[in-house]
């Protein structure tokens, strides 16, 4: 891998038809508490074909999750990075000029990676983004709950994840199992033996409904206090609010909530989180609709984010926390294939991660 630090790369921008291509870009310039990051890896998310489709503006860079290289260091670092070092994370990708993971090189503030513990691949560190952090969002801080590191639930507590086999759920049944929670996974019977693989106590089949329900109330002994939804859209939190029983206190998700169902039963507080508040920014989270929506800045949820990536590596070797299942699917000249099958629902139990560097 060559040392030297072009002026320009090649990056996946958005065009004038919603959609991606590869461009050639700037290098972006590094800002105070930024190091340069030559990308080794990146993987796709959900949400990177989405904002290609309906919110980016054309001009801006996708993609969030990485894993590669520091190549450059900017001033007044909060985490004492080096030149060479190993890291892997997320960056606010869609919506900047000189922001995203399907690049040659991006900026990244010191303390939102992780430094790759030795033994973990950088294909699978480049998984530890948007769905890793979206999962912490959920268990630990909307749902006031200790990191592994620093406690564990009461012994015997049962908890519910709906979609089990995504990549936000793998790695919420991952955590929820290192901070001491017996867990039920919901998915489709040819994701059982993943989503067990994981650590799930029960893995029940979202196809049945009435069954499920009933086998999840007589698991737990009536019901469980607190869930994640991982899919929030077609039925999934009316299903989710239902395995919860008559001991609910919280269910969240990962997509806005629907006012009929916050009224399903009132005594639940139904919640959802937006993993891109961690960067400590206020932002436009619409801009290509008609209407902008302003995400305003979270210092709370900042400090968090940075919470997150300082403890990520000894999750991974300390608490067993897994990384997804690695996909190659080629180089950067692949991504808006990748999109376009995730789009279709092609992609399932797996990451699609592109090998970036030569």
């Amino acid at each position: 891998m060559s040392n030297e630090i072009p002026r320009t790369m090649r990056a996946l921008v958005q065009n004038e038809d919603h959609w991606v291509q590869v461009k050639e870009v700037s290098v972006p310039a590094l800002q105070k508490n930024e190091v340069l990051v030559k990308i080794e890896y990146a993987a796709q998310n959900p949400t990177d074909w989405k904002h290609a489709c309906f919110m980016s503006e054309p001009g801006v860079q996708s993609g969030n999750d990485f894993a590669g290289t520091v190549v450059s260091l900017g001033d007044n670092l909060s985490t004492p990075l080096k030149v060479g070092d190993k890291v892997a994370g997320c960056t606010h990708g869609g919506i900047w000029k000189d922001r995203g993971a399907y690049a040659e090189y991006a900026r990244i503030e010191s303390d939102m990676c992780f430094k790759v513990p030795e033994g973990t691949k950088l294909d699978e560190a480049a998984t530890f983004g948007v769905a890793w952090v979206t999962a912490c969002q959920a268990l630990i801080d909307s749902q006031k709950k200790p990191f592994p590191t620093e406690g564990k639930v009461p012994e015997g507590t049962w908890y519910i994840i709906y979609g089990a086999s995504s990549s936000v759920g793998l790695f919420a049944v991952s955590l929820a199992k290192a901070m001491g929670y017996r867990v039920i996974g919901i998915a489709s019977p040819h994701s059982f033996s993943l989503v067990k693989s994981y650590g799930a106590d029960e893995v029940l089949d979202y196809h049945d409904k009435d069954k499920a329900v009933a086998e999840a109330l007589q698991i737990t002994g009536g019901g469980v206090e607190y869930a994640l939804d991982t899919i929030s859209e077609k039925g999934s939190y009316e299903f989710t609010l239902a395995l919860m029983g008559d001991k609910g206190k919280q269910l969240n998700g990962i997509l806005p909530i629907p006012e009929e169902v916050k009224k399903i039963n009132p005594k639940i507080n139904v919640t959802s989180t937006l993993m891109y508040t961690l960067f400590g920014r206020e932002f436009n989270f619409t801009p290509a609709a008609p209407k902008d929506t302003i995400i305003p800045a979270s210092e709370h949820d900042h400090q968090f984010g940075k919470e997150i990536f300082a403890k990520t590596a000894d999750l991974i070797t300390k608490h067993g926390i897994k990384a997804n299942p690695v996909s190659l699917k080629g180089g950067l000249d692949d991504v808006p294939t990748g999109f376009q099958e995730q789009k279709e629902l092609k992609v399932s139990g797996k990451k699609l991660v592109y090998k970036i560097a030569d």
